[in-house]
């Protein structure tokens, strides 16, 4: 009886942990697959390369204000629900994101994505860290991670490939149908979880904390709009620093602060994902506008190229995990950071004349210390984390995350509108192209070289504790 009740748990395990796998494929999928049709989009609807690259920004902001709250929302009302409705409204705005008839429309639509997107993260993380044991967190963590790194790797590739053969709205249709087929497969295997409705929600603050990160985007990547809109940003700033001091005394925290006193290394290991996705997750755009107009590949083909990176990552997650198991994760994750920013300094040498096999290296290297950093980094910063802690912990975590990626997203944008201003991304204009993703490459090398620092004192913290 109790060898059968363990096979019953085993199997139990096994099929959640594959359910939520597949829950945090559609996300990733989409922003990968997006960049590489980003040129298609920008043809059928005008638009020109920072247009383009607002689509990106709208994507990662909707995600970066969704973490924010999500943990405590999870908390409140239970993580299952709060998943289903993220895959509701994921699949919803899909939909109408293959309807979408101008730019006017797509951005708000991608925004609204990205707030489903970030649900999804944080409840996927949530559940991977309380339904493992203690000693194979490691491994369920980098499974979970693993679909991200495939999502990311067959995005560009499949995306682009529908996108030849059928047009770009194809994409969203169908991601549209998946979703929906999830929703019902996610309500039938993920348990029910308790939620905590005494625990209240500071609506002032969670008001504030979107002000704050709404305004520093804009005003950080709309100046061509008007040069007044600059005067955003240190408006941002400010409801930031009220929104930081209203967080730390209030009673119903959004995102509890003082969570990061309660594991150590936790705030190094946090920094250190916003400092690694900062670093790279813009990369993805930049490389499909960079194969598709200056080395003149077409989508599927520049698709095939940008999957190097994402097939690493995914391949080698699991095994990164097992490292994570064996040896201490903060080690694992500081050689990550390493091997992730002198392979975007490798990156930045590529010009018009560059071989592929140069550009499948650098990405193939990247992709590798994606790997090694992701999932260990993850376990080393949640692992101490108690238990009623973590859905919070998670969130942070997740806003950390997905605002590293509106950081690179936001640098990305700024460096094609200094150097390019109003002119599309097409082969005339190679050279100025060129020479933003060149500055911007050397700045999020640089930003991962710091990052490999404070992942290393994380790492010395949790050996002393």
């Amino acid at each position: 009886m109790r060898q059968a009740s363990g096979m019953t748990s085993l199997k139990h395990m096994r099929s959640t942990v594959a359910a939520l796998w597949t829950g945090n494929l559609f996300a990733p999928f989409l922003m990968s697959g997006v960049a590489a049709i980003l040129p298609a989009i920008g043809l059928d609807l005008g638009a020109s390369a920072v247009a383009l690259s607002l689509i990106m920004v709208g994507y990662n902001l909707g995600q970066t204000l969704s973490n924010m709250l999500s943990g405590r929302i999870c908390t409140m009302f239970g993580t299952k629900r709060i998943l289903l409705l993220g895959i509701g409204l994921f699949c919803m705005f899909s939909f109408l994101m293959g309807l979408a008839p101008s730019m006017g429309a797509v951005i708000p639509i991608r925004f609204v994505q990205g707030i489903a997107a970030g649900i999804i993260s944080c409840a996927v993380t949530t559940l991977s860290v309380t339904i493992a044991p203690s000693e194979k967190r490691g491994q369920i963590i980098s499974i979970t991670v693993s679909a991200v790194y495939l999502g990311l790797a067959i995005g560009p590739m499949v995306c682009g490939g529908i996108a030849e053969l059928a047009g770009w709205r194809m994409i969203f249709f169908m991601v549209a149908s998946a979703a929906l087929c999830e929703f019902f497969l996610l309500k039938k295997l993920i348990p029910a979880q308790q939620s905590d409705r005494g625990h209240g929600f500071d609506i002032m603050n969670g008001v504030l904390g979107c002000i704050s990160l709404f305004l520093i985007s804009i005003g950080s990547t709309c100046t061509f709009f008007h040069p007044a809109v600059i005067l955003l940003l240190p408006a941002g700033l400010g409801v930031l620093i009220l929104f930081i001091r209203r967080e730390w005394l209030s009673a119903f925290p959004i995102l509890d602060l003082r969570v990061l006193a309660k594991a150590p290394g936790l705030p190094d290991g946090m920094l250190a994902t916003f400092i690694n996705y900062g670093s790279f997750q813009g990369l993805p755009l930049f490389f499909s506008l960079y194969l598709q107009q200056v080395l003149q590949m077409n989508a599927w083909t520049a698709g095939l190229v940008l999957m190097g990176q994402t097939l690493f990552q995914t391949f080698l997650s699991p095994i990164a995990g097992k490292l994570a198991d064996k040896y201490n994760p903060g080690l694992i994750a500081t050689i990550g950071m390493a091997v992730t920013s002198s392979s975007i300094y490798s990156l930045a040498l590529l010009d018009q004349a560059s071989p592929l096999w140069q550009v499948m290296l650098s990405q193939a290297f990247l992709g590798t210390g994606a790997a090694l950093f992701a999932a260990p980094n993850m376990a080393s910063t949640l692992g101490n984390v108690p238990r009623e802690e973590l859905p919070v912990a998670s969130g942070l975590l997740g806003c950390l995350r997905t605002l590293g990626g509106l950081m690179s997203h936001i640098i990305m944008s700024c460096t094609i509108a200094l150097f390019m201003g109003d002119a599309g991304v097409e082969h005339e204009h190679a050279d100025l192209f060129l020479n933003a993703m060149s500055y911007a490459l050397i700045l999020f090398g640089s930003l991962n070289l710091l990052g490999m620092f404070v992942s290393l004192r994380a790492f010395r913290k949790s050996i002393r504790h």
